[in-house]
């Protein structure tokens, strides 16, 4: 069980991709329990890559990263390139004792993100953790 020593050490990141139009190229449909998928509910979208931004942000017990806004698609080396590199290391260095998680997303888990964050303490996300990003809840 932590106690309030062990959260003043913990660091949480998370990015959430921010869609600069009205449609998001999901597909939504409203179901009730057991009732089965119905083609004639659904509503198709075009899938053409839609604009948009990926907003990334860490938080502490009592201090906050850098607000990074970036187009494109988040890579692994464009995660360390990017974030990790200019934005985490110095944020972590700036925190004694530090423990940094972020969730399983591709950029996170791929070889070169894991390889550069061997030198810090991380906080392992459990396999299928859900994302608390609100958007993947609606």
């Amino acid at each position: 069980m932590w106690n309030v020593t062990d959260w003043q050490k913990a660091v949480f990141s998370n990015e959430s991709r921010i869609v600069l139009g009205t449609d998001d190229n999901r597909v939504r449909v409203w179901r009730h329990p057991g009732e089965r998928y119905n083609s004639p509910h659904t509503v198709l979208r075009h899938t053409a890559c839609t604009a948009g931004v990926l907003a990334w942000g860490a938080i502490a017990y009592d201090s906050r990263s850098t607000l990074i806004v970036m187009r494109g698609t988040l890579t692994g080396q464009r995660y360390v390139d990017d974030i990790l590199r200019p934005y985490v290391k110095p944020f972590l260095n700036g925190l004694p004792g530090a423990i940094f998680q972020q969730d399983n997303a591709h950029p996170h888990t791929a070889r070169v993100a894991q390889d550069f964050l061997r030198y810090f303490q991380t906080l392992p996300c459990p396999a299928r953790f859900p994302d608390l990003s609100p958007e993947e809840h609606v």
